[in-house]
């Protein structure tokens, strides 16, 4: 007996033996973890705070059995579809599981601030992130294509050239959103009148009287200018708390940038011709 426990081959078969009880106990021990869903004080506490901030109220005793359940339910079904293998080549998945990866790399500290110096310096380098754009308020006589659709620019003309009246809110059509505007840059003229409109308001010259027609999304406008106000560049110390507020904004995007350059050197990239 004892020589037969000296053979080489003895040790092989025993050693084979335990490691296959070792293996068998750790696959029994992993699906009992994988088939275990352990619900904690900390989910529920957390799954409570969503559900009261969206209802804006506390989560009462059959709340929170239906959020237990849902945590659960939601629990269960995703580890069946890794199971599966359902979460493989599935763009969905990849993409909010990158979406999540960069709201972690982007939930870094906030830098300090610069020097106020430095900041004044940053801000004469950048003039164009600060500049006011031009802004123009103005009156219209409006006419709708309602009834004349073929006629609409003649009238207007006729209208324009036997002069609007002192009582030119009375003339023309009414119109959804009023008839007089004041300092609306040109983006927010474009939202309200179209494109073309927004172009040839602000192409006309700065003059008094009426002047048009102009064609919009909506029909056509004689149009007065009552205040031109052209772009400008605040001084630093006016807006110092909106610079600082973009120049925070640009150093975390910066670090954000390095974060994730440097997370993406710590893989080997190959790309297939």
């Amino acid at each position: 007996m004892k020589n037969l426990l000296r053979e080489p081959f003895v040790h092989f078969v025993i050693l084979g033996a335990l490691l296959f009880v070792a293996h068998s106990l750790w696959q029994k021990h992993v699906t009992k973890t994988d088939r275990t869903i352990l619900v904690s004080a900390a989910e529920m506490e957390r799954q409570a705070r969503m559900f009261a901030n969206e209802n804006l109220r506390q989560p009462s005793d059959a709340d929170l059995k239906g959020l237990l359940f849902a945590h659960i339910e939601e629990q269960a079904l995703m580890r069946e579809a890794q199971r599966l293998g359902l979460n493989e080549d599935d763009t969905i998945i990849r993409r909010r599981l990158a979406q999540k990866m960069r709201f972690m790399i982007s939930d870094v500290s906030t830098p300090d601030l610069a020097p106020r110096a430095e900041l004044k310096i940053w801000f004469e380098e950048n003039p164009k992130r600060f500049v006011r754009p031009e802004t123009r308020s103005f009156d219209h006589v409006y006419l709708s294509p309602k009834g004349r659709a073929d006629t609409v620019i003649e009238d207007a003309k006729a209208l324009l050239n036997a002069g609007i009246s002192e009582n030119w809110r009375a003339q023309g059509d009414a119109f959804m959103t009023g008839r007089q505007f004041t300092k609306l840059a040109q983006p927010a003229v474009q939202r309200d009148f179209g494109t073309a409109f927004s172009d040839k308001l602000f192409a006309l010259p700065n003059e008094p009287g009426w002047q048009g027609p102009i064609n919009s999304a909506f029909g056509v406008h004689i149009v007065r200018l009552t205040n031109v106000t052209p772009e400008f560049l605040p001084e630093f110390g006016e807006i110092q708390a909106e610079v600082e507020a973009v120049w925070l904004e640009e150093a975390k995007r910066i670090e954000n940038e390095k974060a994730l350059k440097n997370l993406i050197e710590q893989y080997n990239v190959e790309v297939a011709e």
